[in-house]
């Protein structure tokens, strides 16, 4: 009896259509690799994986940092278990560490070699757990520096409703996102705050002038 290898499927979300073709091209050679959609935004990523299962998201970065991490929170606060590999045109002040707290699993340069990029495809299929990252030494050097005093918007938000007494089951249903995904950013928020508890994050949280406000 010959047992058939399940293909890995990949969605890419890249506004530049000569690279969205350049990327259908290079997974589509491999055999373990499909490519099930190539989008153009996140509106339309998320038609895509409201409808199919989808294994890798490959997110073009944009320009702008503020609307990168608005993609990165729609996109992971679905609470889906696609894992989201982000290809950076620019290696920007804050940025490995923004993608890193917004919860992405691979942070890889457009540059990156096709070897490496399928390699890490491959590795975001198989291992849950691992996390790749591609940057210059002064890009993780700041991303280690700024680690524990800079929380993303997603987190400040959520700690200011964990600071008037929500639950995460609460959270999750005031911002429409899966109680999972309130306890993962809740994860990076104590590892950035070097936290022991809810009360202690909240504590250095307003100390450190991090909480949104209630509406």
């Amino acid at each position: 009896m010959t047992l058939l290898k399940t293909r890995t499927s990949i969605l890419v979300v890249e506004r530049n259509s000569l690279l969205r073709k350049g990327l259908h091209a290079l997974f589509s050679a491999e055999a373990d690799l499909v490519v099930h959609a190539t989008v153009s935004d996140v509106t339309e990523a998320l038609e895509v994986l409201s409808e199919h299962r989808i294994d890798v998201v490959l997110y073009g970065a944009s320009e702008s940092l503020a609307a990168a991490e608005h993609d990165l929170v729609r996109l992971l606060d679905r609470g889906a278990p696609c894992r989201v590999a982000v290809l950076s045109k620019h290696e920007r002040p804050g940025e490995v560490e923004m993608y890193l707290s917004s919860g992405v699993s691979a942070y890889l340069p457009e540059d990156v070699t096709s070897d490496c990029l399928v390699s890490v495809v491959r590795g975001l299929a198989v291992n849950r757990d691992r996390v790749y990252i591609m940057a210059s030494r002064s890009g993780l050097g700041l991303a280690a520096g700024q680690r524990g005093t800079q929380l993303s918007s997603r987190e400040r938000e959520i700690m200011g409703l964990v600071a008037n007494g929500l639950s995460n089951s609460a959270i999750a249903c005031r911002l429409s996102i899966a109680p999972g995904t309130v306890k993962r950013h809740l994860r990076n928020v104590f590892v950035k705050l070097n936290a022991v508890s809810r009360i202690d994050a909240v504590n250095k949280a307003r100390a450190a002038a991090l909480l949104v406000p209630l509406c």
